[in-house]
C-alpha cells in the first residue's frame, strides 16, 4: 500500500505542477516518490503503481477535459496510463543499470514523443511544458525542443532517488548534473542577450468572448456579428484584425462568402477570421483572409482534427458515436496554406494544432511568423487556457518565430521569439472577457537548429538506451 500511496502523490504533485505557475518547481522532484515505489516494487506490483500514478498525473493536469465529456476523459486517461506503465517497466530494468542518470530520462522523452505521435497523437501535460514561464532555462529548447527540459526534470529527480535510496553522496552525479543543467542556463541567458528582430508587422486579435452554447444559436447571430463589428472598430486601421477560430456565426456554404465579405468591408480593414465552410457538402474548420474591400485572399483548411470534437477516429467501427461539436463531422484539410500580408508570409494553426512540434516546425519553415485562432471555451477557463499558452511559448523558441494568438475564450496576445508573453487583459482579466489587443509583432528571419532537425534528440535517447541493453563484458 505504501508503494501506491507514493505513486498517488507523485502523481498529484506532477499534475499539479501544470496547473498553477507557482507551483511549477514541483515537477523537479514530483516523480522521487514514484522512482522509488517502483524500483522497491515485485514485478506483479509495479503496475497498479504505474496505472494509479497515470491516473493522478493525467486527471490532475487535464481534468478540465471533464467539462465537455466526463467519459472522454475517463478514456483519455486510461489510455495515457499505457505509457506510465511502459516506462514503470522498462524504467525498473534502467535503474538497476549504470548511468541511470541517462537512460531514464532518454526513457521518458522517448514515450513522450511516441505520445504525440502515434495514432491521433497527444503530447498535452508532457513534463517540460510546466516550466513555460522559466525564460532563462527554456530557451534551450530551440536546439532540441520541450522534450530536452523534460530530460532536465526527469535527470534531477533521478538524482534525487538515487542520492535517497542509496543514501550516499554522489559526488561525481551531482557535479554531471548541475553541469548539464548549468550549461542550459547559460545558453538560455546567451541565446536571450544575442537575438535581434529583423522588423515589425502591425497586428490587431479581437476577443469576443461569446459563450460556447450561444455561438450557433441562430436568434444569436445578429447579435454575434454586431459585437463582432463593434471590436473590429476598436482596432487599428492599419493592422490585419484576427478573429478566433469559429468566429463567424454562419456556415460559409461552397466558397459563397459574399455576406462574410460585406461584413469585413464594413470594417475597412484586413481580417483574418475563422469560419465553418461547407464544401460540397464537407463542412471545414478554416480561416479566411480578406482585404479591406472584402475580396477573399485565401483559405486554409484545418489538418489536425481534435478526436471525437471534430471526427471520430475509427469511424467505420463507431459509427453510433457522435462528435461533440454543433455542425457534425468535419473533413481534413489537405494541404498547408502559406498567406501573405504586406510582404510578409505567415500560416495559421488552429485550434490545437500548436501542440503537435513537428507539424508547427514544418509550417515555421514557411512563414514570417504564425497565427493561432482557437476556442477555449469549451474548458471553463483555467488552468487550460494557460496550459495551451505554455505549449505555445514552445513553439515559438523551438522554431525561433513569433506567434500571435486570438481566442474566442481564452488568453490572446502574442508570444515572441524569445518566449516573451504578452496578453489581452481587461480589469486583470484574461480568460473570461472580451476586448481588443493592438501590437507590433517582433519578426525573427533566422529559423533554430530544431527547426532544422527537428526531433533529432529523440534518436540521441533512443541511441543512449540502445547502448544501456548491451551486455557488458566483465573483466576477469
Amino acid at each position: 500500500m505504501i508503494n501506491l500511496a507514493l505513486s498517488a502523490i507523485s502523481g498529484i504533485l506532477t499534475g499539479l505542477s501544470f496547473n498553477f505557475d507557482f507551483l511549477s518547481f514541483l515537477a523537479w522532484f514530483s516523480l522521487l516518490p514514484f522512482i522509488y515505489a517502483i524500483n522497491k516494487s515485485i514485478s506483479k506490483k509495479i503496475l497498479p503503481c504505474a496505472i494509479v500514478f497515470g491516473l493522478a498525473y493525467y486527471l490532475t493536469a487535464i481534468f478540465w477535459i471533464g467539462n465537455v465529456t466526463k467519459l472522454g476523459l475517463v478514456l483519455l486517461a486510461g489510455y495515457l496510463c499505457l505509457y506510465a506503465v511502459i516506462f514503470s517497466y522498462s524504467a525498473r530494468y534502467f535503474l538497476r543499470k549504470n548511468f541511470a542518470i541517462i537512460t531514464i530520462p532518454a526513457l521518458w522523452v522517448l514515450l513522450e514523443f511516441v505520445k504525440e505521435n502515434i495514432w491521433c497523437g497527444f503530447g498535452w501535460a508532457n513534463l517540460g511544458y510546466c516550466q513555460y514561464k522559466n525564460l532563462y532555462l527554456i530557451q534551450s529548447a530551440d536546439l532540441f525542443g520541450v522534450k530536452l527540459i523534460s530530460f532536465f526534470i526527469v535527470m534531477a529527480n533521478v538524482l534525487l532517488w538515487e542520492a535517497v535510496s542509496k543514501r550516499k553522496f554522489l559526488f561525481r552525479k551531482i557535479i554531471f548534473t548541475v553541469l548539464i543543467l548549468s550549461a542550459g542556463f547559460s545558453y538560455s541567458f546567451i541565446r536571450l542577450n544575442n537575438l535581434a528582430e529583423a522588423s515589425l508587422i502591425k497586428l490587431s486579435v479581437v476577443q469576443p468572448n461569446i459563450p460556447q452554447e450561444l455561438k450557433w444559436e441562430e436568434s444569436c447571430q445578429p447579435d454575434i456579428i454586431e459585437k463582432l463589428g463593434k471590436l473590429a472598430l476598436k482596432t487599428d486601421k492599419d493592422s490585419l484584425v484576427i478573429f478566433p477560430e469559429a468566429a463567424w456565426p454562419l456556415i460559409v456554404c461552397d466558397s459563397d462568402t459574399v455576406l462574410l465579405g460585406d461584413f469585413i468591408k464594413n470594417t475597412n480593414r484586413d481580417v483574418l477570421i475563422g469560419t465553418i465552410t461547407s464544401e460540397e457538402g464537407d463542412f471545414y474548420n478554416a480561416a479566411l483572409l480578406f482585404d479591406k474591400t472584402g475580396q477573399p485572399q485565401g483559405i486554409y483548411r484545418k489538418v489536425r482534427l481534435v478526436p471525437f470534437g471534430e471526427y471520430v477516429p475509427l469511424r467505420k467501427f463507431l459509427g453510433f458515436v457522435s462528435v461533440i461539436n454543433s455542425i457534425g463531422d468535419t473533413s481534413r484539410g489537405k494541404e498547408l496554406k502559406v498567406f501573405s500580408y504586406q510582404g510578409k508570409e505567415f500560416c495559421v494553426l488552429i485550434c490545437f494544432e500548436d501542440i503537435f512540434p513537428l507539424f508547427v516546425a514544418n509550417y515555421a519553415k514557411k512563414a514570417q511568423f504564425l497565427i493561432n485562432i482557437t476556442n477555449d471555451a469549451w474548458f471553463n477557463g483555467e488552468p487550460e487556457a494557460s496550459q495551451h499558452l505554455g505549449i505555445m511559448v514552445f513553439r515559438a523558441i523551438e522554431n525561433r518565430i513569433s506567434i500571435a494568438r486570438c481566442a474566442n475564450t481564452g488568453i490572446s496576445g502574442w508570444v515572441s521569439y524569445k518566449g516573451e508573453i504578452h496578453t489581452l487583459k481587461s480589469d486583470g482579466e484574461e480568460v473570461s472577457t472580451d476586448g481588443v489587443l493592438n501590437f507590433n509583432l517582433p519578426l525573427n528571419e533566422k529559423r533554430s537548429l530544431y527547426n532544422k532537425w527537428k526531433d533529432i534528440f529523440v534518436l540521441l535517447c533512443v541511441l543512449a538506451l540502445g547502448l544501456a541493453v548491451i551486455p557488458q563484458k566483465s573483466n576477469k
